[in-house]
């Protein structure tokens, strides 16, 4: 699948990313993939982890929207990438999304074998990591 963040190189699209000057056109569900594959593929777990989280919070309240991050939802996504990248033999994002359709075609489904919706939506996990109430991660 080909969308518009293909034609920014990683470099660029991380800079654009870190310093929120990223063309929100280049940052749709897929561009929140790419960012964690990045990250992934350049620091330890929990640094990257970190600066997912960080950023697509710091990039989101950027635009205005402030109350659209899940912190629990997007550090839920970032684990299991991170698990699937680990028995990957091509780990850069173009074949991520390839590998994992689930991840970018059914994410909410992926993530309610973990948590209950009630729980996943709920005002504290947007805010505060939560663990899941369904089954561990």
């Amino acid at each position: 699948m080909t969308t518009q963040a293909t034609v920014l190189t990683n470099d660029e699209f991380v800079k654009q990313f870190e310093n929120q000057t990223l063309n929100p056109v280049y940052f749709d569900h897929q561009g929140h993939i790419r960012i964690a594959c990045i990250y992934l593929n350049m620091y330890d777990f929990d640094t990257a982890n970190n600066k997912t989280c960080c950023g697509i919070k710091a990039y989101a309240e950027s635009l205005g929207a402030t109350d659209k991050f899940n912190l629990t939802i997007t550090d839920a996504i970032v684990k299991i990438m991170a698990k699937r990248m680990k028995t990957a033999s091509d780990n850069t994002w173009q074949v991520f999304i390839k590998n994992n359709p689930d991840i970018v075609h059914d994410t909410l489904g992926l993530l309610s074998q973990y948590f209950s919706k009630e729980l996943m939506f709920s005002e504290q996990a947007r805010k505060f990591l939560v663990k899941p109430d369904l089954k561990a991660l």
